[in-house]
Formats: C-alpha cells, structure tokens, sequence
C-alpha cells in the first residue's frame, strides 16, 4: 500500500499510523497490550513474579539486553542502588564507559549537540545526525564482551506523525534499545538551561507523540522481524518507547503527575519525569505510579564543589543549581530504576581539554597573557562545572540572540 502523507491533514496522520500498526496487530501470533497487564498463568515468568509490567522481548530484539538488564537488576538481593545510566556523547565516550562495565549508556542530545557540533542543545541538531552517531556508538560497544544496550535521545521526534515514523525506524534499525520522547515545543532546549523559559506542548498533544511513537516501533518491529518459531506466550515488539516529560516548571507538579500517568496508560515502556524540584516531588511520582512500571531520574551535577552557590558567569538560567544530589542507593530507595547522569561524561572532556589547552599553549588560569610553556601536561585535569559547558558550546550567545 502507497500513502502520500504530504495529501493527508496533521491531525489525521496519528490516527493512520495506528490504524496501520492495528492492521499488523491482527497478522501477529502473539499478542501485545498497550497498557501494564496484571500478571497471568499464560505470561512469562517475570509477569508472573510481578517484577516487570511488560512480556518478555523476543531475544533478538534490540530492547532485549535493557529488559534482561532491569530484570536481573530487580531480581537480586545482592545488588543496592539504581542502575547507573552514563550520558555518552560519541563512540570514544561510549567503548570507555563500555570497557568499564556500564550496565547500560545513554546517547546524550545535549553531549552529542556539543560534541559533534559545537552548539547549545537547542533543536539545531537533526534525526541524521543522531542516527549517525547512534550507529557510531552501537559499532563501538559491540566489541565489548557484553555490550551494554543504548538508549537514545529521540527529542521531540522531529516532527508530526509521518516525522515520527521515520524517527523510531531509522533510530531503531541504527542500534537504539531504547528512545526517548519529550513533550517539550519546537524548538526543544536543554531543560535545566531554559528553567522556567521552557516551552511544552499541551497533554494530549504530549499523549499523541507518545501514542504515535509506540504505534511506529510497533508497525517497525512488525515489517522487519524474523519469525524462528511460535510460541504461546507473548513477546515484546523490540525498541522501547520512553516517555518523557519536561513540564515542571511550565505547568507544575500536579501536570507532571497528569502527563506520566497517561504515558503509563498509552503503554510506554519508561517513564521519565525532567527537573522536579525535590526528593518528595519524586517520591509522590513513584508512589501515583503502577510499582512495576520503570522509571528514571535524571540529574545534573554542577560541578564538584557541590557547596558552590557562586552565580553562573554565562547569563543563562540555571534553575535547580544548589539542589542536593541524590546517590544511586538514594534513587533506588525511591523506587526508581535508572539513574541518569546525561552530561557527565561531557563535563569531564569539556575540563580536561580545557585544562589541557591552557596548560599546553602557556596559557594563566586568570587572565590571557602568555607564559612560558614546555608542553607538558603537569598539574592535575578536572570535571568542568556545567556552566562551564554551557559557556563553551554558546548557550549565552544563543539566550541573547533569542532576546534581541
């Protein structure tokens, strides 16, 4: 079947995606439901167990690795806090954190805006450059023993429903076990840079991304499986669809509560609330929330000292600055099961080069004067501080180019 999306309206291009994604519901010998089903004598042993809310994915499938992952994660008593989830931001970045163990790695919007770009987390990079990169950094990690599965930043999806299509394919077939979906308005921009400027779509608008994002993977995950065998419990349809919501400090707490108990009822896989202002905040979200259902806290650290109140020395606004950081054994208290550090990793690049490059080139910490230099790298390199990334990938010039 041809379809001319450019001949269909905006508003029905959602509902044939899903009509087209109903279509090969009732082709498959096994079915899916949209929604966390309570467990049942036909379902895996982790529904029966009640430990996951969702069937297990088929081995080949790309989510496969992060189920196995959170499932192993829940099932054992001698493993304490939540699993650590690395920003990566280019294949370099990922084979490191992979030889290291990490358990699973996040492809960072805003690490790959920086570091492929040079540029401010603002909408400015696009799904060709992602799935590069996505590609990039799933190559990389195959080599390790175990490679850990990849989550990746989808943003806003690029687009209405025919956009979005082409979004979870094209990230899916690059290597993603996972892709998040926000509900921030385009053009998106780093939530914790743009505070209470943040701009967000309204709820359904949010809900339709989220419904169009499952009924893509879904429909993807149906043209291109390979059938081995047929069994008689159900099985998962490959990528994960993260649902993700950055209104706390558009539309507050109340919303936030709203938005994510719609995207668990849609079906997402991953719920994932952006910037919430507090530990109660998060513990009020995992206690309105089905306990099965996995979720993630994200987090920033500013920088080392983390006493520093000193103001940012960039002009942007950088909402959340002195709230405290939670430990992967605080999260896990919380009930939360993934742990996000996006920018991290970029902070410690960002630190070293910077340092790197004052020292190699004889340059004074305090001022621009030239010294005498060897060319030798000898006192120690430190993690910048985020505003510091902020200043070098031009967030300011960006904030005072929006305001004129």
């Amino acid at each position: 079947m041809n379809i001319d999306f450019g001949r269909i309206t905006a508003d029905c291009r959602w509902r044939l995606i899903l009509a087209i994604a109903l279509t090969s519901f009732l082709t498959c010998t096994s079915s899916l439901s949209t929604t966390p089903t309570p467990p049942s004598s036909s379902s895996s042993s982790s529904m029966i167990d009640g430990i996951m809310p969702m069937p297990r994915p088929p081995p080949q499938s790309s989510s496969y690795p992060l189920y196995s992952t959170i499932l192993h994660h829940r099932s054992s008593k001698s493993l304490s806090g939540a699993i650590p989830l690395a920003g990566v931001h280019d294949a370099l970045s990922a084979k490191i954190f992979a030889h290291h163990g990490a358990p699973a790695l996040f492809l960072s919007g805003f690490g790959v805006s920086a570091s492929l770009l040079g540029i401010p987390d603002a909408g400015m990079t696009n799904l060709v450059e992602m799935e590069m990169m996505t590609r990039h950094v799933h190559s990389a990690v195959r080599s390790s023993g175990a490679p850990p599965p990849l989550i990746v930043d989808g943003d806003t999806g690029y687009g209405g429903a025919s956009n979005m299509l082409r979004t979870i394919s094209t990230l899916s077939r690059a290597g993603a076990a996972a892709i998040s979906i926000e509900d921030q308005m385009f053009p998106k921009k780093c939530t914790i840079a743009a505070g209470s400027k943040i701009q967000i779509v309204a709820r359904e608008e949010a809900c339709e991304r989220v419904r169009g994002a499952i009924g893509a993977r879904d429909l993807h995950y149906e043209q291109h499986q390979q059938q081995e065998q047929i069994t008689n419990e159900p099985c998962g349809k490959g990528t994960w669809i993260v649902a993700r919501t950055d209104c706390r400090m558009a539309y507050g707490f109340d919303e936030v509560i709203e938005r994510c108990l719609r995207f668990e009822e849609l079906g997402a896989e991953v719920i994932y609330a952006e910037n919430l202002q507090s530990v109660d905040e998060y513990q009020q979200l995992r206690d309105r929330l089905d306990s099965r259902t996995v979720t993630m806290i994200a987090q920033v650290q500013e920088s080392i000292n983390l006493n520093n109140n000193d103001d940012d020395d960039d002009g942007t606004n950088d909402v959340g600055k002195k709230k405290s950081l939670l430990t992967l054994q605080e999260i896990a208290e919380l009930g939360y099961d993934l742990a996000l550090f996006g920018v991290t990793p970029l902070q410690c690049v960002v630190g070293a080069l910077d340092a790197t490059a004052k020292q190699f080139l004889g340059r004074n910490k305090d001022d621009d004067d030239d010294t005498s230099t060897t060319g030798i790298i000898t006192e120690p390199i430190s993690m910048a501080a985020f505003s510091d990334v902020k200043r070098v990938v031009g967030f300011a010039e960006l904030e005072r180019f929006e305001s004129d």
